[in-house]
């Protein structure tokens, strides 16, 4: 039996809709293109999580995304977690190499993305990272300056954010 005309259009329309990339379901194309979690196509994200980073660009005067190669070692040591067997939070080793503050040294953070702050040349950006519910990590990740704001990459995760200014230790 053909499709009437309203089924035609509806399936095409799903068809088209899994062809675009995340960023392009935001108010913000061009600062979500290069991002982790805009690169990703196929069934769209929730209108919660667009509707989240849409909030997010607003709420935290985003300006654009800021490529992790472009960071100093010294910027990126600003987002690193570390915690003791016990989960508490902890320095890192001093035996640590300088070698390790080229990737991300202690606890791994799933899905991280930067993103510069207007008004500040790109000097000044936000980290962020989304994860499972880990109860047993979210107070050391606190404790670290990170703050849990509503989910940015699946409703099932916990985002956090930490505002990194090159300017304060």
């Amino acid at each position: 039996m053909p499709m009437t005309l309203a089924e035609n259009n509806a399936f095409f329309e799903r068809i088209e809709r899994t062809r675009l990339s995340y960023y392009q379901s935001t108010k913000y194309p061009l600062i979500f293109r290069n991002s982790y979690w805009g690169q990703f196509s196929g069934s769209l994200p929730t209108n919660t999580i667009i509707e989240n980073r849409n909030k997010f660009v607003e709420k935290y005067n985003i300006s654009g995304y800021k490529e992790t190669h472009t960071m100093t070692q010294k910027m990126k040591k600003k987002t690193f977690i570390f915690h003791d067997e016990t989960y508490k939070k902890a320095q890192p080793h001093k035996w640590l190499h300088r070698e390790c503050f080229k990737w991300d040294a202690g606890m791994s953070k799933d899905h991280k993305e930067y993103y510069t702050i207007k008004g500040t040349n790109g000097k000044s950006f936000i980290a962020i990272f989304s994860q499972h519910n880990y109860p047993y990590l979210h107070d050391v990740i606190l404790e670290h300056g990170w703050i849990e704001i509503p989910p940015l990459y699946a409703e099932n995760q916990i985002t956090y954010i930490k505002i990194i200014h090159p300017d304060t230790e």
